[in-house]
């Protein structure tokens, strides 16, 4: 090999080295500066409880395998629920159960996970919460896909087989998705082991390449029929938009469907059981209602005009329907809950980016902050009940 070309392979191969040690010394940087759990995919293992869980300190979670700094020896308030309450698509700070501790200036323990739906909340508020003496609970209860969860879990997990109706109509494992219809792009396996290995990656993927992602959902919107996917930009700040996906969230919880019966006979049998454990253990419960995107936007969406498909048109109607029912089994049962919608309306109206610009339905760390405002306020107007000042 003439000396020319063995000097370019070696300035090439130098110039290699340096760009990867640059990079490992960025990744090592990047998980001194940020949260791995909040850019961090982690896979999570099987649980017959649960379903799933996350393994201790896995992707930057606490000991316990949830989303916190550290497992306290006592909390004041524990909160569960699923990725709502999780706090996917915002950083760990800004969920709404940390932003709830922040506003209280109690501690909050956050034991939401994505996947998890009642039956998981019962199961959880009657073994690890208990480690923390809480005086509280709060339960997130998400209207976008909790209801087909109890459903789910009741049908397919042994343990809680004994929940399920052998007569209810039998529906897939999963809830119907538009996945199916989106190509599969080059590099997925690359940038899935990316996502679960690279805090780095994470980092880039929500700054530099988020508007690139946003882009990307606008354009396959407009291959889909509004009814699937609708992009919309807010008329009064078109820099505040996002996309809907009506059809998703209509089937999950659409009453007239048989396994969404069973899904909510499910699910108030095991708020049923939920209170009696509160009360068993002392412990305040409170439920936070916590609604769809596509249904926080009904008032402000029909007030301005905009050109909704029947679906969503629906949606607006169905989930006040779904909410009334179970709203009506809480009080029967004497258990205190709030509605977020309206705070989060408020937000909408203000023209605040709550939600992503993006198909993703979990807000921003300003929708939760609305969410912990209202259970903030909801907390402070309950009574201390005797159960809840009753001795440990």
């Amino acid at each position: 090999m003439n000396s020319p070309i063995k000097a370019k392979l070696l300035s090439a191969g130098v110039a290699l080295g340096a760009i990867v040690v640059a990079i490992l010394l960025a990744e090592v940087a990047s998980r001194f500066l940020v949260d791995p759990a909040d850019f961090l995919t982690v896979v999570p293992v099987q649980d017959k409880f649960l379903g799933h869980k996350l393994g201790p300190g896995a992707g930057g979670h606490d000991a316990l395998g949830f989303r916190n700094s550290e497992v306290p020896k006592q909390a004041a308030i524990v909160a569960i629920g699923d990725s709502m309450t999780y706090g996917s698509g915002a950083p760990r700070d800004g969920s709404w159960p940390q932003q709830l501790g922040a506003l209280s200036g109690e501690t909050v323990y956050n034991m939401g996970l994505g996947g998890y739906g009642p039956l998981q909340y019962l199961h959880l508020a009657g073994g690890l919460a208990k480690e923390f003496k809480p005086r509280q609970w709060v339960v997130g209860f998400y209207f976008g896909n909790d209801l087909f969860d109890a459903y789910n879990v009741a049908r397919t997990l042994p343990h809680w087989q004994g929940w399920a109706d052998s007569n209810a109509a039998s529906a897939p494992s999963k809830p119907a998705t538009d996945t199916a219809v989106v190509p599969q792009r080059k590099g997925a396996a690359l940038r899935d082991w990316l996502a679960r290995k690279s805090v780095l990656y994470g980092l880039l993927r929500a700054t530099v390449l988020e508007p690139f992602a946003a882009m990307e959902q606008k354009n396959l919107a407009g291959q889909m029929s509004a009814d699937r996917r609708m992009s919309w930009s807010d008329p009064s700040a078109p820099s505040v938009m996002t996309v809907f996906t009506a059809q998703h969230r209509l089937a999950v919880q659409d009453m007239s469907e048989p396994n969404v019966q069973e899904g909510m006979r499910v699910t108030k049998r095991a708020f049923a059981a939920l209170k009696d454990e509160a009360d068993k253990q002392g412990v305040a419960l409170l439920v936070v209602l916590i609604p769809t995107r596509e249904r926080v936007y009904c008032p402000y969406l029909k007030a301005t005009g905009a050109k909704l498909p029947a679906t969503h048109l629906k949606v607006c109607e169905v989930e006040e329907a779904t909410k009334a029912d179970l709203v009506q089994a809480l009080n029967a049962k004497g258990i205190s809950y709030v509605d977020s919608v309206g705070a989060l309306e408020a937000q909408v109206e203000r023209h605040i980016q709550i939600y992503p610009p993006t198909s993703d339905g979990h807000p921003t760390a300003l929708g939760h902050r609305a969410i912990a405002e209202s259970v903030l306020a909801a907390l402070k107007k309950q009574p201390a009940s005797a159960a809840a000042s009753a001795p440990k």
